[in-house]
């Protein structure tokens, strides 16, 4: 069931109005663009009326309307505030005072402005029905707020819940007549939570899994919140997980609206761990705050998943502090071997000589002496592929190896560069058509995120640093650097992990960490 609020204007407003000698032509324009939309032509033309006569009433009241649906919600309160003032008998301009507190979150505002309205008309309907929806939803407030207070009241937050529902969609407005066959464009929408957009799932990077978690918890998907936890999460203050977990559906869940607003973010990282710390800011229809606090999240198979979570000075990595990320994706003796799925494991040989070294040392040796040899070299002194370690071909492979590793370097710094430049064209280039985005996502709702990511800020700079390229064969690499991200809007270091694929004549980032 959709909730609506709805605003008229009396024919009584409009007789009045006239016999105050306003300018037909100003009046005609105005409406007429309300009519188009176009407020801000609307609000031009009522200041030429308003300028011959302040005191207009239809003037004032469709300049407020003008204001109010073109969402400047405090210009339109001013502008109602005073015409009631002014004019304390007309029900509609309470009426519509009701429903902009209403819209500006002050629920016992609204209340007094709609009683007031049906106060001087009770056969005002629109009014009668607005403020049935603000006692309603000031209701669900308060069965909510007892919920919160008392953990074991499941009846109150029962009743939170079933109102929650009721309200639904949000209140919408109804065209109202303004008299002579016009009319006027309805009121704004009413402070109750409507239906929200589902949210795309990114945990590619603990950015990203950053903002999918804000987003998740402002949309009240609880569900989706939940899933960015860990299997590994552990509450603060020994709280049993099942316990927590039914703690923040409560908490998510129940208040009629939640934004959460993230800024000063900085993200660390230590092999597979990251820490990351922000200011969190906290509002919902209830209560709001602002804290410094921190995630600990993890890599995993299905993305970066959430660890532990706390106070800024409360959390910090469950890893050895010497686990510095070039430590733990140093190269070990294992030959990497592409999965099932076409990714690659964890753990990359710094090169190709490598994996021939470790194909070497895995054959038996012939004799006591070879098995003496450094691996990836014959008993002769001959490398692995049988040419003598100082011949030709030896050091054509090195060359040519070489030339691979700057060849990945440049693509790194062209990509960098062009996501600096916010060549939206340029950076999307540099990832292969077979990229695959971490956490489930579709290739085509990572572009249309990338494209809205790079865009969007005023200005970019990304740096990269530390750069180290392993080479994994003739058609792939492996790089990891240190990036530092920094726009207008937001800024973070952190270590990264691409593995690159040599495709059309360059190299490709098919998977990023």
């Amino acid at each position: 069931m959709t909730t609506k609020i709805k605003t008229t204007a009396a024919t009584a407003l409009i007789v009045s109005a006239l016999a105050g000698g306003v300018a037909h032509a100003d009046m005609d324009t105005a409406r007429q663009a309300l009519s188009n939309n176009d407020f801000p032509a609307a609000v031009e033309a009522l200041d030429e009326v308003l300028a011959q006569s302040p005191n207009d009433a239809e003037a004032r009241f469709l300049k407020g309307l003008a204001l109010a649906r073109s969402g400047d919600t405090g210009g339109a309160l001013d502008v109602f505030n005073a015409l009631v003032k002014n004019n304390p008998d007309m029900a509609e301009a309470w009426n519509n005072l009701g429903v902009l507190r209403a819209r500006d979150n002050d629920l016992a505002g609204a209340q007094t402005a709609l009683e007031k309205a049906v106060e001087i008309n009770p056969e005002h309907g629109p009014a009668q029905e607005n403020l049935g929806d603000i006692y309603v939803a000031m209701a669900q407030t308060a069965y909510s707020r007892a919920g919160e207070l008392e953990s074991d009241n499941a009846i109150a937050r029962a009743k939170s819940q079933q109102l929650a529902e009721f309200i639904g969609g949000g209140m919408s407005s109804a065209p109202a007549a303004a008299g002579q066959g016009t009319s006027t464009p309805p009121a704004v929408p009413n402070v109750t939570r409507g239906a929200q957009a589902q949210v795309a799932v990114d945990t590619s990077t603990p950015q990203a899994t950053l903002q999918t978690w804000a987003k998740l918890w402002s949309a009240q998907d609880v569900r989706g919140y939940l899933s960015m936890y860990g299997d590994a999460f552990v509450p603060s203050d020994g709280m049993s997980r099942s316990a927590w977990a039914a703690q923040r559906r409560d908490r998510v869940g129940s208040p009629a609206r939640i934004d959460i607003g993230l800024s000063n973010t900085r993200i660390d990282r230590r092999g597979e761990q990251a820490l990351v710390t922000f200011t969190q800011r906290y509002e919902s229809n209830t209560y709001q705050d602002e804290e410094r606090k921190a995630l600990l999240m993890g890599e995993t198979a299905d993305g970066w998943q959430i660890l532990r979570e706390g106070g800024a000075d409360e959390v910090a990595f469950t890893v050895a502090e010497n686990a510095t990320p070039a430590q733990t994706e140093s190269v070990d003796s294992r030959i990497v071997a592409d999965d099932a799925s076409g990714e690659l494991a964890d753990t990359p040989p710094a090169d190709a000589e490598a994996m021939q070294a470790h194909a070497q040392s895995e054959a038996p040796p012939t004799d006591e002496s070879a098995s003496q040899q450094p691996a990836g070299q014959t008993a002769a002194g001959q490398t692995a592929n049988n040419a003598p370690a100082g011949s030709a071909p030896a050091q054509m492979q090195a060359e040519s190896q070489a030339q691979a590793r700057q060849a990945v370097e440049r693509a790194l710094q062209d990509w960098a560069a062009a996501w600096a430049a916010q060549d939206v064209g340029r950076y999307l280039n540099a990832y292969s058509d077979n990229y695959k985005p971490r956490g489930g996502v579709s290739l085509s709702d990572w572009v249309r995120g990338r494209r809205q990511s790079v865009s969007s800020p005023a200005w970019i700079k990304v740096e990269i640093s530390d750069l180290q390229v392993s080479l994994l064969g003739d058609d792939r690499a492996q790089a990891n650097f240190n990036q530092h991200y920094h726009s207008n809007t937001y800024e973070d270091r952190e270590r990264k992990r691409v593995t690159l694929v040599r495709e059309d004549g360059g190299w490709r980032i098919v998977r990023e960490s």
